[in-house]
């Protein structure tokens, strides 16, 4: 049963994975701790390749032996934990209880064993040896488990789509990431085809390659995934309502009209929307109020979870409507901000006790009621500074605001990927 899954038993066997995630030098340091890692994320973002690079890592660095490494995937068969285990003893020859070194053990699309987290809790807490690496692709599913039954017991990690920088980086174009001001020209290339590129293997590709490769994710999520976690009976329906995203990018979740059209129940709608987010092909945003409880009974904005599905979805996307989604997700956006009358600004960032408004104006020319929101928003709020993301004005504009000033910085897209980040 396991054979298949480890061919790193193999002597002089490694995994031909060289293109490292930023995430795997702290998921290298990780190694050391008892603490259970998971890793979820979208499909194909390349969470199976880490795990190979880790247990490549294990080899070769730490001079771990090879069978004391073992990888199992959940996504094609599920059986129970203690099978595999068993399994596996048989092919040691040995009872994992005897054995003194430390045991990797990584668990791919673990949200598909049924009630695992009791089955890895009961190994966690009475074999010491054993370190368990877990990864999944729905994200309530791996965190409400391990909220009830692994709380202090596990270490959570999100893998997202490549940032702007990853991409440079991976395709062997980091020398433009340090010289950004001689090479502007070079990086707004590679930032069109970054646009809709945000995994590993689409790097390269053209349009149509793209179209294949996001039709087949999506369609892998919403028919097989989604229906093995969820009670679906309309798998159709997450399909339509993923294209209206796609179509309304920013979209609110006021599910009336829809429920109208479609004739379903609006708790249905509801639900199916939760799904989709849960599945990572979907991000809600909030609308921002000092009262927390307040903002969860507000409207909400929906965006993809990467302009990369933009390519199957809704290949004539407006490119100002995708920047603007590619700037939530790169910064992994929670609220943006808007009052009754309408005055709104894109995303509202938190660092620390520090509020910081972001506003997305991808176009040729700047003009002065492009600023209104940014001023509204900070003169109740008492801001100081402020961002809007362009086409390609950079600079600074100074706006009075009482005896106060506010300080918008003007940032170009690209040029903001680079250097501003959710962290």
């Amino acid at each position: 049963m396991i054979d298949d899954h480890n061919p790193h038993w193999e002597e002089d066997f490694f995994y031909n994975h060289f293109l490292y995630r930023n995430l795997y030098s702290e998921l290298v340091k990780e190694l050391t701790s008892k603490q259970i890692i998971s890793l979820i994320g979208l499909r194909r973002t390349g969470k199976t390749t880490l795990f190979y690079q880790l247990i490549n890592h294990l080899i070769k660095d730490k001079q771990v032996q090879r069978k004391h490494i073992l990888y199992f995937s959940f996504d094609e068969e599920q059986p129970k934990l203690s099978d595999v285990i068993n399994s596996y003893e048989l092919k040691m020859g040995k009872s994992i209880r005897t054995i003194q070194d430390k045991l990797y053990i990584f668990l791919d699309e673990i949200q598909k064993l049924k009630n695992w987290q009791n089955q890895i809790k009961y190994y966690y807490d009475f074999y010491p040896n054993l370190k368990f690496f877990v990864s999944g692709s729905a994200s309530l599913f791996i965190k409400k488990h391990t909220q009830e039954s692994l709380a202090g017991r596990i270490y959570e990690y999100t893998l997202s789509p490549l940032t702007f920088k990853e991409f440079l980086t991976l395709k062997g174009r980091g020398e433009l990431i340090d010289k950004q001001q001689l090479l502007s020209e070079e990086i707004k290339r590679e930032f069109q085809r970054y646009q809709k590129r945000q995994f590993i293997e689409m790097m390269n590709e053209d349009e149509e390659k793209m179209l294949k490769y996001t039709k087949s994710i999506i369609e892998q999520i919403i028919y097989h995934d989604i229906p093995s976690i969820f009670p679906i009976e309309q798998e159709e329906l997450l399909l339509k309502l993923l294209k209206i995203v796609a179509s309304q990018p920013g979209m609110f979740s006021g599910y009336e009209s829809l429920s109208r059209e479609f004739g379903v129940h609006r708790e249905t709608l509801s639900n199916y929307f939760f799904y989709l987010e849960e599945s990572f092909l979907t991000r809600k945003l909030y609308n921002y109020s000092k009262n927390a409880f307040t903002s969860e009974k507000k409207l909400k904005r929906i965006y993809l979870i990467t302009p990369a599905f933009f390519s199957y979805l809704n290949p004539q996307i407006e490119e100002s409507k995708l920047i603007e989604n590619l700037i939530i997700s790169h910064l992994n956006a929670k609220w943006f901000w808007r009052t009754p009358s309408k005055e709104e600004v894109d995303i509202i960032l938190e660092k620390g006790s520090e509020l910081i408004p972001v506003e997305v104006k991808y176009a040729n020319i700047i003009v002065k009621k492009d600023f209104k929101n940014l001023l509204k928003f900070s003169r109740r709020f008492k801001i100081k500074e402020a961002i809007m993301v362009t086409k390609d004005t950079e600079g600074k504009e100074i706006l009075q605001t009482g005896k106060d000033k506010i300080h918008v910085q003007l940032i170009p897209a690209w040029k903001f990927c680079l250097n501003y980040s959710e962290k």
